[in-house]
């Protein structure tokens, strides 16, 4: 065909050929054709060229469009898996270009599922899946894979399971069991050791649920009856046997607490503590996330519980929880300033140019019970006036914690559930009641 004129007739280009190759003679009806030498006689030449070296082969020609699939396919008839051809069109007529080209003289392979091709890609470490769930996790979106993994299901509920209401323990009390004498009380309690227990998944629930903290009525009823991390202290001072009345009243009826100017004080003022916080920290941290939380119960020591002010956690340090202290005492005071004061309530002092948390403060319990129920790391401790903020990082001390906890279960039997299932401790006594228990109850005999 003339390259620019394609309506005028086509041309007639012809070359005599030996056996071995060699051009004897050619000619073309072109213009340039009398010289022998033009493009359509090499165009030709390039033809002959490849049709001897491809005529052993299946051309084009021979079957119909072999490299293509079918464009419209109206029936599909069943064939045993290997004898299938998996190649796409387009792969098969990158090999047919390749055949041509001289790279290759056979029809491309036919490719079946047990031959085809697979890319060996290395298996992740342990170290490389925890670092993608934990990225996956910390996206906050519910991702399946999630739900199946260890560490993160107990944040799934089982879609088969219904959301059942958290059974407060307030509501153990039985009038029948008013009148009984405390031997048969203290017998009938005992059955009932393990009514606080929950499942991992409760448990989640009941934190996920009472992020409101005191404006949640289900966070006063799942801290009834348990002791709390801020009524740790106060539980393992008293006597069991003859327990302090506000120490059994803190416990089993939190929602009658007291609300002074004081504790106003400090709940106003939280927020400005957590935003002074966050600000002081996060730019020495890592990824770092505070998030407000709700109220958590181990099911390990269900008889225990803690609201840890907020949660902390970063890529450096792992996760921890946070405890504020807005003392009204000292809201116009520096820090030092309230350390020097040789105020016994003040929860710090200093001493080799650092602040500390002095062990025998409440506070101290507090953060102790905090770590161990969240099984977090550490808690950042941190007490904010108008004019200074400080931020103790607190860390666990089992020694300190283990023998909290074993009072704290024994006060949750012996004296919890006593009162939780007939007012034992609260209730007016009678001379019934102080002669059978003849003041090993808590009751005076007078």
């Amino acid at each position: 065909m003339h390259s620019q004129r394609l309506s005028q007739p086509p041309l007639t280009p012809w070359v005599i050929l030996a056996p071995s190759g060699e051009v004897v003679s050619a000619h073309c009806t072109c213009m340039a054709g009398v010289a022998e030498s033009c493009t359509h006689v090499g165009a030709l030449l390039f033809k002959v060229e490849a049709s001897v070296r491809l005529k052993e082969q299946a051309t084009v020609t021979d079957e119909p469009a072999y490299w293509m699939l079918p464009g419209n396919i109206n029936k599909v008839h069943p064939e045993v898996g290997h004898k299938i051809d998996f190649t796409s069109a387009a792969a098969k007529r990158q090999s047919l270009n390749s055949a041509i080209d001289g790279e290759s003289h056979s029809r491309p392979a036919f490719r079946t599922c047990a031959t085809k091709a697979t890319t060996l890609t290395p298996t992740p470490t342990s170290e490389d899946m925890d670092k993608l769930y934990s990225d996956i996790h910390r996206t906050g979106t519910r991702a399946v894979v999630l739900s199946v993994t260890p560490r993160y299901c107990n944040e799934y509920r089982d879609p088969t399971l219904p959301i059942r209401d958290l059974k407060s323990l307030a509501n153990l009390h039985g009038r029948t069991l008013d009148t009984s004498d405390f031997s048969a009380l203290r017998q009938h309690c005992q059955t009932l050791e393990g009514i606080a227990n929950i499942t991992h998944i409760q448990a989640a629930q009941i934190e996920q649920r009472t992020k409101g903290q005191l404006t949640s009525s289900l966070w006063f009823a799942a801290r009834a009856g348990r002791i709390t991390a801020s009524s740790m202290h106060s539980v393992y001072a008293t006597d069991i046997h003859s327990p302090a009345l506000s120490t059994v009243k803190r416990v089993c009826y939190p929602q009658h607490g007291p609300v002074t100017p004081a504790t106003t004080w400090g709940v106003k003022q939280e927020e400005r503590a957590r935003q002074e916080y966050i600000s002081r920290t996060n730019p020495k941290h890592h990824n770092q996330e505070v998030q407000t939380c709700g109220f958590f119960v181990n099911p390990a020591f269900p008889q225990v519980g803690a609201s840890p002010d907020a949660i902390v956690e970063c890529t450096c340090c792992g996760k921890g929880c946070i405890e504020i202290k807005c003392p009204a005492k000292y809201k116009d005071s520096t820090i030092l300033d309230a350390c020097s004061s040789n105020d016994s309530s003040f929860p710090l002092y200093q001493a080799n140019g650092r602040m500390h948390l002095k062990k025998s403060h409440p506070y101290y319990s507090q953060v102790q019970t905090q770590m161990f129920v969240t099984e977090r790391m550490y808690c950042d401790f941190v007490v904010w006036t108008q004019k200074d903020c400080a931020i103790l990082r607190i860390f666990k001390d089992t020694a300190f914690w283990e023998p909290r906890l074993q009072k704290a279960q024994e006060f949750f039997v012996e004296v919890c559930l006593p009162e939780l299932v007939a007012k034992h401790f609260t209730k007016p006594p009678t001379s019934q009641t102080s002669a059978s228990c003849s003041g090993a109850c808590g009751h005076s005999s007078r």
